[in-house]
């Protein structure tokens, strides 16, 4: 009677049986897994000397040519060297033979591919520029004509090894339906990115504002639009918040209108202030003088007669309006000062019609002797 417990036995009969099974592979293989190895290192070594002289043919062309051929040479050669090798792999072994042809066309395939993405990319750049479309829309060509040629390359790749993609993206079609309902305000979010990069109410470059947040655009994708603020922070706000709100591009009318505003006491000539005011602003570096600043008069409020300065900013210069502003008030301040014109604060007269109960407040201390004899 064994004294091995069953299930042990079983785990050493699978593993004596799959020892067995791969020694007799390696004895039968070997001589062809060998070759294959060394097969690659040969065809590694002779595309690596290819290359060095292929490069170094291409570096008497010009600096503009060099930039086209270097990065066609290297997937080239990389290209060849794979489709080398795995025909030469696949013809050493039986069961792989029938696959050397398809390889080869796959091979064609690709290079073709990469001309046709070559020429579509210089196609594609032209006429961007020839429409002045901004790093946005750019981008976002560029994005979808990748995906197309790849979405191409797969399919012709996946059917010269007979396999057909159309009915697996039906069945994809399907899912999509489920996943739509799962995701979306993912999905809301791309539809708010294209819809953003096809309206263009802001360019990559232009500060905006939006809710709470002021700042530059560095970048827009199809999920969410990059902000860099003022405290040089970034903020990824989501497409379908801007889509659904109101945005304020400062950037897009070119000079921008910045308004301060400030009292002056009523007694205070208002004419005299205005060309105080207006001086000082002429005199403030960043404040433009065309168009010319202004001074108008705001409100009649409870302790102050409010002037609004009102005066432009350069298109560059939107991310130094806070400096600017800064700029104008002490220089308002001061021209103000100077002028001998003050600037109220709020004030508040009492007015008792009766003093009833608080005669014991209002009743002056008595003199002490002290004071008395003094």
């Amino acid at each position: 009677m064994s004294l091995t417990p069953p299930g042990l036995a079983a785990f050493v009969d699978v593993v004596r049986s799959t020892w067995n099974e791969l020694r007799v592979a390696v004895v039968t293989w070997a001589p062809e897994v060998l070759l294959s190895v060394l097969l690659a290192l040969v065809y590694l070594a002779l595309f690596a000397l290819l290359r060095r002289v292929a490069f170094a043919l291409v570096t008497r062309f010009s600096q503009e040519l060099r930039h086209v051929l270097e990065p066609s040479l290297h997937v080239g050669l990389r290209l060849g060297y794979w489709m080398l090798t795995l025909v030469s792999v696949t013809a050493l072994f039986p069961a792989l033979q029938g696959y050397g042809r398809p390889i080869f066309r796959v091979f064609l395939i690709l290079c073709l591919l990469y001309v046709v993405w070559f020429a579509l990319r210089r196609v594609l750049e032209a006429s961007f520029g020839r429409w002045h479309l901004d790093a946005s829309l750019v981008l976002l060509g560029t994005n979808v004509a990748r995906v197309l040629v790849v979405a191409l390359g797969l399919y012709l790749v996946f059917q010269q090894f007979g396999i057909d993609l159309l009915p697996l993206l039906g069945g994809l079609g399907v899912a999509g339906i489920a996943l739509g309902f799962a995701a979306q305000d993912i999905l809301g979010n791309l539809i708010a990115g294209v819809t953003l990069l096809l309206d263009r109410p802001f360019r990559i470059g232009d500060w905006i504002r939006v809710e709470a947040w002021e700042g530059q655009v560095v970048r827009i994708t199809l999920r969410t639009t990059r902000i860099r603020t003022r405290d040089n922070s970034f903020v990824s706000i989501p497409n379908s918040k801007i889509a659904n709100n109101d945005v304020a591009n400062l950037s897009e009318g070119g000079p921008l209108r910045v308004s301060d505003t400030l009292g002056v006491a009523y007694a205070t000539d208002l004419d005299q202030a205005r060309q105080v005011l207006l001086g000082a602003l002429a005199q403030t570096q960043g404040v433009l003088a065309d168009p010319p600043p202004r001074v108008a008069v705001d409100a009649l409020a409870d302790s102050s007669v409010n002037l609004k300065l009102i005066y432009w900013i350069a298109q560059e210069r939107i991310a130094k309006r806070p400096q600017v502003q800064s700029r104008v008030r002490e220089a308002a301040k001061r021209a103000l000062d100077a002028a001998g014109i003050s600037i109220p604060f709020p004030q508040r007269v009492l007015h008792l019609e009766s003093a009833a109960g608080l005669e014991a407040f209002l009743r002056p201390e008595p003199k002490s002797s002290d004071q008395t004899e003094r």
